[in-house]
């Protein structure tokens, strides 16, 4: 996993803390959030998550169609671009994901990955083609367990948990599935404070990203994320994930419904 992949992966499971919308479906159709990514002074990228303006239905089933657009700009486009992007249908029910695909498009070349997830046996099958390689394709199968969910399903049930009542120290684990392998990822809430946000100072929740500490994580606690309750609703302002690498910073730009921006104060 490259470095601003890394950095999607990890920015795209915080940005999951949003509550669902008092309707009879947890989010809105139509959804858009965009943010910009900083590394210390220097724009990074935006990271936008989408959902389609209808579900999509199979076997007498509802799903959403989820979309997620990660890309570099600026300095770092012109070093070594970034153009990645993901979908899936994840069910409206228990947020499981049945297809997805990612599509990578990185300075070293393309990686393209299908995934079908079959919860009667457990298993997810994968076919991956990395043009890198001079065998670029390669298909497994990966075991899954009741707590897995690929990025979608994650990004769709932390949305629909972490407003239940927590108590600052509750907390919520799972595994989330990533290229063909299975980690362990966790919110915990930090309970609330006031934060500076586009000239404003307003009264967010805080969370906590739980990581096994690693070489990229070398401490407890490193991504911490902000969210603005409004309306029923809870909108991500700012992650920030304090890294090996340095400090990077995620903050949003912009909160779309079906192509109208939503005012949030």
């Amino acid at each position: 996993m490259t470095k601003f992949n890394l950095i999607i992966f990890t920015l795209l499971v915080s940005l999951s803390v949003v509550s669902q919308p008092k309707n009879n479906l947890d989010f809105p159709l139509g959804e858009q959030i965009t943010f910009k990514i900083s590394y210390g002074w220097f724009a990074l990228g935006e990271a936008t998550m989408s959902l389609a303006d209808s579900l999509i239905v199979r076997n007498n089933e509802t799903f959403y169609h989820s979309y997620i657009d990660a890309r570099t700009i600026g300095l770092f486009s012109w070093l070594g671009g970034v153009q990645n992007e993901y979908w899936g249908y994840v069910n409206t029910s228990n947020y499981k994901t049945i297809v997805s695909e990612k599509h990578l498009d990185e300075r070293k070349g393309k990686f393209d990955q299908w995934n079908t997830f079959d919860y009667n046996k457990m298993q997810t099958y994968v076919k991956m083609m990395d043009y890198t390689k001079e065998y670029p394709k390669k298909e497994v199968t990966v075991d899954l367990n009741d707590k897995s969910y690929d990025l979608h399903g994650t990004y769709m049930y932390l949305r629909s948990k972490l407003w239940s009542g927590f108590k600052p120290g509750e907390s919520i684990l799972l595994n989330t599935y990533w290229e063909d392998k299975l980690y362990d990822f966790g919110m915990e809430y930090g309970g609330k404070e006031k934060i500076k946000f586009d000239g404003e100072k307003v009264e967010v929740h805080k969370f906590y990203g739980l990581f096994p500490i690693s070489r990229t994580f070398p401490k407890e606690k490193a991504v911490v994320v902000w969210v603005l309750e409004k309306d029923g609703m809870g909108i991500p302002l700012v992650i920030e994930a304090d890294m090996k690498i340095g400090k990077v910073r995620c903050e949003l730009k912009e909160y779309s419904i079906r192509g109208k921006s939503q005012s949030l104060f």
